[in-house]
């Protein structure tokens, strides 16, 4: 965290320059922010001399009016070339702890300064050497952060304040492995190979372990667990015998809300992949996934049983990661043998190579890409899944699975949004009934069951 400065001196009023600026709320990734796009237009005809202010508009955050003081040529404790940036409380006498941020992006990783500090009553805080004004600006080489001339920032605020978290999730924890109160229960019983049936005997008795859960819990989490609980009548032990037992004790932890160490994660990177596969627990699966894409080094000599795996596992971020593996090595990987390899896998290796080329020889004309087809191919598997999840959509699958959900939701919601027109613009004569009847038929005939 940057030091920030307090900037409450009295300004010479000649000093000050009032700038009708743009302001609007844009939602922020974090809910407990509220985040603000504040735009100055001209910013290079904007007063720069050292210690001259352009005031932005006024916004209303917290019951409280703020406003951006910005300083085109510095502050008075600038060094030369420098500009400052503060953020003012202009109304209220009440002391506020505000954690705030100030940045050229609405994306919080680009966000360049953070702050907390006690605003009390009319005072503000920011810094005196924000970003260099020449960066900003930029030059015929290197674009700076001005759109047609205008400088946008991104300004966060939230409450330091101590706000009990929701107990629900805690709740929760309390009931898991509960023997009081669960209704069902799990025997796990981890085969050993052996050649001997009294060793095999031996070997499951000292690996049981029993461990008991809600069915009412598990039945809204997952098909695939809600079928599990289908097969046991009352506390009749549930047997399962292809998972090891403290994975099997992680997967229902993470289903009652807890959190998976990254020290668990080393040691059952894909036994978590495969367990959570196979009983639905879709995001205890989609971090597990990233945790091994993030920690394993893809080589010569595995490139082939990663990419086999990521396919017969549907993990299409391990197999994003093989294919960027094989396009940047491909003379190494020529004497690799893709003799096993299936020939849907192939159809994707030749995709992400056309990809891939398609990436390297675009032009930066500005021309905008008008093909839903080819901007959705063109996406990481991250983004894909990023835009599915704020959808409400599924986000396992393999990249074509993504791509079809997108293009399905992207073509139902423009045709609910011609619907609603054609509904809104209809002479009188023509009733309500009979275009909701047309929508309701057109809505079942496009929309398929989501999994659960």
């Amino acid at each position: 965290m940057d030091d920030n400065n307090n900037n409450d001196a009295a300004a010479v009023e000649d000093d000050r320059t009032f700038v009708e600026t743009n302001i609007e709320r844009i939602k922020s990734e974090n809910p407990k922010e509220w985040l603000f796009s504040i735009t100055f237009d001209n910013f290079e005809e904007l007063p720069s001399a050292k210690g001259q202010m352009a005031l932005s508009s006024t916004f209303s955050c917290f019951g409280n009016q703020w406003r951006i003081k910005l300083h085109p040529g510095g502050y008075s404790e600038s060094l030369t070339g420098m500009v400052a940036v503060f953020l003012e409380r202009c109304s209220g006498v009440r002391k506020l702890a505000i954690k705030y941020s100030i940045g050229f992006n609405g994306d919080e990783e680009r966000m360049i300064r953070l702050g907390k500090s006690i605003f009390d009553g009319s005072v503000s805080w920011g810094w005196a050497n924000f970003y260099s004004r020449s960066e900003i600006i930029g030059d015929d080489e290197e674009g700076g952060f001005l759109v047609n001339g205008a400088l946008t920032l991104y300004v966060g605020i939230q409450l330091d304040e101590f706000i009990p978290k929701n107990p629900a999730s805690s709740f929760m924890l309390k009931l898991f492995n509960d023997e009081n109160s669960a209704d069902i229960v799990f025997e796990i019983c981890e085969q050993h190979k052996s050649d001997s049936e009294s060793d095999r005997k031996r070997a499951k008795t000292s690996t049981e372990k029993l461990y008991y859960a809600h069915r009412f819990i598990l039945q809204h989490y997952s098909a695939e667990l809600s079928a599990l609980c289908a097969t046991s009548d009352g506390m009749t032990p549930i047997i399962i015998t292809d998972v090891k037992p403290e994975v099997f004790r992680h997967l229902l932890y993470y289903v009652y809300g807890g959190e998976i160490s990254d020290e668990d994660f080393a040691v059952h990177e894909k036994d978590f992949i495969n367990a959570a596969d196979k009983y639905g627990v879709t995001n205890l699966k989609l971090e597990a996934e990233v945790w091994y894409v993030n920690n394993t080094e893809i080589t010569i000599d595995n490139v082939i049983d990663n990419l086999l795996y990521a396919d017969a596992m549907n993990c299409a971020l391990l197999k994003e990661s093989v294919m960027d593996f094989i396009v940047e090595n491909k003379e190494e990987v020529q004497r690799v043998s893709f003799q096993d390899v299936p020939g849907d896998v192939c159809k994707d290796l030749l995709a992400a190579v056309s990809r891939h080329y398609d990436e390297d020889s675009s032009s930066d004309d500005g021309e905008e890409e008008t093909d839903i087809e080819k901007t959705f191919s063109k996406m990481r598997i991250r983004d894909l899944r990023q835009k599915l999840d704020k959808k409400g959509l599924d986000i396992d699958g393999s990249r074509e699975a993504l791509i079809a959900n997108l293009k399905e939701h992207l073509v139902v919601f423009q045709s609910w949004l011609c619907l609603a027109w054609i509904f809104y613009h209809l002479p009188s004569h023509i009733t309500q009934r009979t275009c909701l009847r047309s929508s309701y038929l057109y809505a079942t005939a496009t929309t398929r069951p989501s999994k659960t």
